[in-house]
């Protein structure tokens, strides 16, 4: 794997090259000391990861990752900042994969990098990987948008209000998580839900991201984003019901379909495509886009295997069984049934449906 480290501080690259060789990667190492000389150097040769400082003289890093997703728009992107003003945050958000403090904890840092790279085998395709790269921001239902920024807008709201609408869509969630879960953010454990996310970031950072035009985008009003969003919530409450509320599975079922809110992947000639390891391509493309986000791994497992949870565990029924199961039902598909019984739960399958109608028809009056 090619790997070019950006920085002006020749220190700062030095202390990032002894971190990079001493963790025994078998990867090829550049770097340079300014964002024209990582143009010129990944012109030569292109790279796998981009790790750009934030702060630079003449090109900074979130205008070098801007060029980088433009040529090269398969390489993952990473910032290296040591400040926190918010607009800068915001133009980091736009462009980069993931954030990292400096100084950050290089084996997170590196661990997430190789997670993601390894889903790529998921791919037949390598097209798929730059449609992937190229993607900074998902379509949220224009709904909840629309009443997420009353609800932003005024300061008397009550919290739980915003995290429960924040966690009802798929492309909120998702950027949310993506943010919470950077290094730059992280402060123990993974967060897995949004309520996680809110209570790390502080309601102050939420409001000013959510009401910035440049960090979200809207569906084009044309139904289909905000009938992915009612689906999506409905998985993710069955979920809840099926594994519990608490661990991965409510927010795994959530973004289980993330995908298909991407035109290239969502058009009917294309998604049906199946991949190397005839993964389905939406499963593929959502599990790598959240991996490449550094989002648990928990929650990118599942989406990748929920279509064939067998192939996540075969004799249990693990997170990938239960977002299965959810999202089958929310999409008013069958289950494998087979796969149920061999691990113990068919006989649950009749109580599930009766229990995804009632479920369905409280969103519905909502």
């Amino acid at each position: 794997m090619q790997v070019v480290v950006v920085d002006d501080e020749p220190r700062v690259l030095a202390g990032i090259e002894r971190t990079l060789m001493m963790s025994g990667r078998d990867w090829g190492l550049r770097f340079a000391t300014s964002g024209q000389e990582a143009l010129e150097m990944l012109e030569a040769q292109p790279a796998d990861v981009v790790i750009s400082d934030m702060r630079m003289p003449f090109m900074d890093g979130a205008e070098l990752l801007v060029r980088v997703r433009e040529r090269w728009p398969g390489t993952i992107r990473i910032i290296l900042t040591g400040y926190s003003e918010m607009d800068a945050t915001m133009r980091m958000l736009d462009v980069a994969h993931q954030f990292v403090a400096k100084p950050c904890d290089s084996k997170a840092l590196l661990d997430a990098v190789e997670n993601a790279i390894g889903l790529r085998a998921l791919f037949a395709d390598p097209q798929v990987v730059d449609v992937v790269g190229r993607i900074s921001r998902l379509p949220a239902s224009p709904k909840v948008f629309t009443r997420l920024c009353e609800l932003m807008a005024d300061p008397e709201t009550d919290l739980r209000r915003i995290a429960d609408l924040l966690g009802s869509d798929p492309a909120l969630s998702a950027k949310l998580l993506q943010l919470a879960n950077s290094a730059y953010f992280a402060r123990g454990s993974a967060i897995h839900d949004v309520g996680q996310a809110i209570a790390r970031l502080g309601l102050d950072n939420v409001r000013l991201l959510v009401l910035a035009a440049q960090v979200f985008a809207t569906g084009d009003g044309d139904g289909h984003i905000d009938a992915l969003q009612h689906r999506a919530l409905l998985a993710s409450q069955l979920a809840a019901h099926i594994g519990g509320i608490k661990g991965p599975a409510p927010t795994a079922a959530l973004l289980a379909h993330v995908a298909l809110s991407i035109p290239e992947i969502a058009d009917p000639e294309v998604r049906d495509e199946v991949t190397a390891c005839a993964t389905p391509l939406h499963a593929a493309v959502g599990a790598y886009l959240l991996a490449v986000w550094g989002l648990p791994m928990e929650i990118v497992n599942a989406v990748a295997w929920h279509e064939d949870p067998a192939r996540s565990s075969p004799t249990h029924f693990d997170t990938a069984g239960v977002v299965h199961v959810a999202t089958r039902l929310a999409n008013g598909r069958e289950p494998d049934l087979a796969y149920l019984e061999r691990v113990g739960v068919g006989a649950k399958w009749p109580q599930w449906q009766a229990w995804m109608q009632s479920t369905n028809e409280d969103i519905s009056d909502d």
